[in-house]
């Protein structure tokens, strides 16, 4: 009996070794390598009769419809899906550790916005306790309209979240979205260092086609250098007639979720 009590007590101090050793496991675990103990979730995506998912309640009934009414109209016509996701916060998705722009990186790939033959799609995520906004763009923008997504950030949504008016921000998001998607909104001119170099240079070129028109006529480099300027100006206008080219709604789209992804592009913002 003496034995056999020695034996259980062995056992049960083991035992209790053992759970200690668990428990301090799973504790520098959950500290060093969060993902691993907490699972990311999604939001559903939305009924085939909407292009939002308004979690957090920041949406008023009449901007939910005129969302739907923008979002419909632009994919029946480019076949590019724009969606609206607000959240309480990325802590209520168990993605707290992740940045803004990993979230909704992942969440654009889990519902496959877009297609992969015609990945134009594009989300707009607002998880309202981190203050914190991402425009998400598909693989097939790449990073050229990332200027773009950052003014509409910048200039029409943030500004509006500053006022607590965070139905109207997502609204005039969604409008200018739907403004690069549909080649609307032209890059801007932005002036750099090697402006003022470039414009004295232009000015010495032009005083010296004056000069070689002057001394050799039509026979002078001077009359080269116009032909060449002239048909540089033509290709430029013809560039400016359509600056972002999108193509037919038939070229390869195939539904609001078709296996689309992100390509990293987009714009974030924080109030």
């Amino acid at each position: 009996m003496a034995k056999y009590r020695l034996t259980q007590a062995r056992s049960d101090s083991y035992n209790s070794r053992m759970k200690i050793h668990l428990g301090l496991m799973l504790f520098f675990l959950s500290v060093l390598f969060p993902q691993v103990v907490r699972a990311i979730d999604f939001p559903n995506k939305p009924s085939s009769a909407h292009f939002f998912v308004d979690e957090a309640g920041l949406l008023n009934y009449e901007h939910r419809f005129e969302i739907d009414r923008i979002s419909l109209e632009l994919f029946a016509s480019k076949q590019i899906s724009i969606l609206v996701v607000t959240i309480s916060s990325l802590l209520d998705h168990g993605a707290d550790h992740l940045s803004i722009e990993s979230y909704a990186r992942q969440l654009f790939n889990h519902w496959g916005i877009g297609s992969p033959e015609y990945n134009r799609g594009m989300l707009l995520l607002v998880p309202l306790g981190d203050r914190k906004a991402r425009i998400e763009l598909g693989a097939h923008w790449g990073y050229l309209q990332t200027r773009q997504a950052q003014r509409i950030m910048d200039e029409m949504i943030i500004p509006r979240f500053e006022e607590g008016d965070y139905s109207s921000g997502i609204l005039a998001g969604v409008r200018g979205m739907d403004s690069i998607a549909r080649g609307l909104i032209m890059p801007e001119f932005k002036a750099s260092v090697w402006v003022p170099p470039l414009l004295v240079f232009m000015a010495v070129l032009i005083i010296g086609v004056i000069i070689s028109l002057f001394k050799s006529g039509r026979s002078g480099w001077g009359w080269a250098m116009i032909a060449a300027l002239g048909a540089l100006i033509v290709y430029i206008l013809r560039l400016a007639e359509s600056p972002f080219e999108i193509g037919s709604h038939d070229d390869g789209g195939s539904g609001v979720f078709g296996g689309g992804s992100s390509g990293g592009g987009g714009a974030s913002g924080s109030w």
